[in-house]
């Protein structure tokens, strides 16, 4: 497994990197899952707002946390269902074992190390976020 280490100065280039990873999974159907980690307030969802916004009808996407509703999801192309497992440590949702194993849609799953392992697809990116006080 290929790792990469990129510093981000600011959210705004978080946000940028959401951008440039929505053209990347527009482009590689084979990578359907994005799985983040990172502590409260690292990025996560900075990130998931700026790749579904970047891709077609995002402008449509009511993009919040779904840290209470678990999943939600976004009438994207090609449709994207983000789910927040921080609440979930113990048991993964159906609807999240279903969209990892499925091939249609882009999954991005924030406390994705909560995750069993027989639950991970094939092709997935596994982004982990840090915060870094300067």
């Amino acid at each position: 497994m290929d790792a990469f280490t990129f510093v981000l100065e600011s959210l705004d280039d978080t946000a940028r990197l959401g951008t440039l990873l929505a053209g990347m999974m527009q482009n590689a159907p084979q990578v359907r899952a994005l799985l983040l980690q990172g502590d409260l307030g690292s990025g996560k969802t900075t990130l998931t707002r700026s790749l579904v916004a970047a891709l077609p009808g995002g402008d449509q996407a009511e993009i919040s946390s779904p840290s209470f509703t678990i999943c939600n999801n976004y009438p994207t192309c090609p449709p994207v269902l983000h789910c927040d497992l921080y609440r979930c440590p113990a048991s993964l949702p159906d609807e999240v074992w279903d969209a990892l194993d499925a091939d249609a849609g882009i999954c991005i799953v924030e406390w994705a190390q909560y995750i069993p392992e027989a639950a991970l697809p094939k092709e997935f990116l596994d982004i982990r976020l840090e915060s870094c006080e300067k």
